[in-house]
């Protein structure tokens, strides 16, 4: 049986699964409704089948709110449940009913059971996602994950389809449906390594289409006199919005204005938004996408002029309003829409074949060499968060003291010396934390406020400890962002791989594995 390699792209709004073909170029894979990509929408009908896609999102305006699911890449690494027929799901086992749908899929087109796959996150996800995107791919039936940061894996499909372009550094302006990354990539040849990367959780088309939403709810209230706040709370109106607003900004990619239509309290009601006012309306979301692009250009003090080209990658990039916003502000950039839709998925499938290659090509090579192997790549991610522990400073505060630190290289490797409080201390408490701090004076201390907890653990120490006994707490980083600790006081030594409260355990995604049998084709 042949042997794919598989990258997918998890989007927010869409995803999109792609492969190596038999000339080893990379190929989006069309589901079952013969669609390129596939919505990231979910439904739980009345037969207890979950039906994922364009059927979900088309036949979502006949069911509750409450049995369909969008967006829900946006509460990845979150406590976020939703109690459908009895049964609990969280947002890994959501991505992973997309997950499995878009498998299905594939494994019938090709005659095949896919087991290994390398699936794509935002670069600024912590562990807490990454894991939480991990498990998903198992939950729905995958036996090796490998995650990989989206701007990368376009970056990887931009350079393989520019070869020849020679060594060359690169902004990814990655604008998705419901997420935002910009990344720095430093391209030569098959070496691929990030410099620089920030983002905005929670900004995506979505916050566009809520956009172009508010502005028909404006035009249908002055047309019709019916109070705004009375079709903010009116469901059937809310429900045909979702699709209608998306419908009218593709739209106004290609048009300058454009006509629709939205049925209120049985009265038909037609209405025009034109580019001039969406743009307008949404001035705001596309100059903090701006503030980003600086934020990440000043991180390792660089201007445009260090920059050979910004790279456009997700849907929502494709809004005329983007590269007009991003040329107004660096006149001298040279900007290229890249294969908005697919070059996430198809860079994480030439990585995937790369692996395959060479399973250790990661770990051996050194950044900015070539892979060793012919037909493999040398990716180097840079870490997208800082981690570091709480600590009891000399006038007694407590703040977090970080080890390692965002946009260094990955793999990286930290020791920090600390010691214990008092004499005769019989354990400690490692609680671990990440944060944005950047690793500068400033950055060597957070305020606990300012971060997040990711895990802790307990570690005994010698019976005879004194407040000047040293305790060495080492943080590695892997080449997927993955953090281990490890911590030695004396003959005393304890590993700790980060396991976060939302860590699903084994008979729990045994469980999920079973209700994936649910998905289903909408016939």
């Amino acid at each position: 049986m042949t042997e794919y390699s598989i990258g997918i792209d998890l989007g927010t709004t869409y995803s999109c699964l792609a492969y190596i073909d038999e000339d080893g170029d990379p190929v989006v894979e069309k589901n079952f409704e013969q669609e390129d990509t596939t919505p990231s929408v979910i439904l739980f009908n009345e037969n207890g089948e979950i039906i994922v896609g364009s059927p979900a999102k088309d036949m979502s305006v006949m069911y509750p709110p409450e049995r369909v699911i969008t967006s829900i890449k946006r509460q990845m690494g979150t406590d976020y449940t939703v109690n459908i027929d009895g049964e609990t799901y969280n947002p890994i086992m959501l991505s992973a009913v997309i997950l499995r749908k878009m498998i299905n899929d594939f494994n019938e087109n090709h005659g095949c059971d896919v087991k290994k796959a390398v699936i794509t996150c935002p670069a600024y996800f912590g562990q807490n996602e990454r894991d939480a995107t991990k498990t998903a791919g198992t939950i729905a039936g995958l036996e090796d994950v490998t995650v990989i940061n989206e701007p990368t894996a376009a970056a990887i499909s931009f350079g393989f389809g520019n070869a020849n372009d020679g060594k060359k550094r690169v902004l990814v302006y990655d604008l998705g449906g419901g997420t935002f990354d910009v990344t720095i990539l430093e391209i030569d040849g098959s070496s691929f390594t990030a410099v620089a990367t920030d983002g905005e959780r929670f900004l995506g088309g979505k916050d566009w289409d809520a956009v172009i939403a508010n502005i028909i709810k404006q035009k249908i209230s002055e047309e019709t006199g019916i109070d705004k706040d009375s079709l903010d709370e009116n469901e059937d109106v809310k429900q045909a919005l979702v699709n209608d607003s998306e419908t009218i900004k593709k739209r106004l990619s290609t048009a300058e204005s454009t006509k629709g239509t939205l049925t209120v309290d049985g009265q038909k009601v037609v209405f025009t938004v034109t580019r001039d006012d969406f743009e307008t309306a949404s001035s705001g979301l596309i100059q903090t996408t701006i503030e980003i692009i600086d934020r990440v250009l000043e991180s390792k003090n660089f201007t445009m002029g260090d920059i050979d080209e910004i790279v456009l990658v997700g849907g929502s990039s494709r809004m005329p309003q983007v590269k007009n916003s991003i040329a107004a502000k660096y006149p001298s950039a040279k900007i290229n829409l890249y294969d908005p839709d697919q070059s996430v998925a198809k860079g994480a499938a030439i990585f995937s074949k790369s692996n395959a290659l060479m399973p250790e090509v990661g770990a051996a090579a050194v950044a900015g060499e070539a892979a060793p192997v012919e037909g493999a790549i040398n990716v180097h991610n840079v870490l997208s968060k800082t981690f570091g522990i709480k600590a009891v400073y000399e006038d007694g505060s407590e703040m977090i003291s970080n080890i390692i630190f965002r946009n260094e290289i990955l793999p990286i490797e930290s020791v920090k010396t600390y010691y214990p409080v008092d004499d005769g201390q019989n354990t400690i408490m490692v609680e671990i934390y990440e944060d944005a701090a950047f690793n500068d004076e400033n950055g060597r201390k957070t305020e606990i406020i300012e971060g997040a907890p990711v895990g802790n653990f307990m570690m005994e120490l010698p019976v005879d400890v004194t407040k000047n006994t040293p305790i060495t707490v080492k943080f590695t980083a892997t080449n997927e962002g993955i953090l281990i600790a490890s911590v030695d006081c004396m003959e005393q030594h304890s590993d700790y791989q980060i396991e976060n409260e939302m860590t699903m355990s084994a008979d729990e995604i045994n469980k999920s594995m079973g209700l994936m049998d649910k998905v289903t084709n909408a016939n």
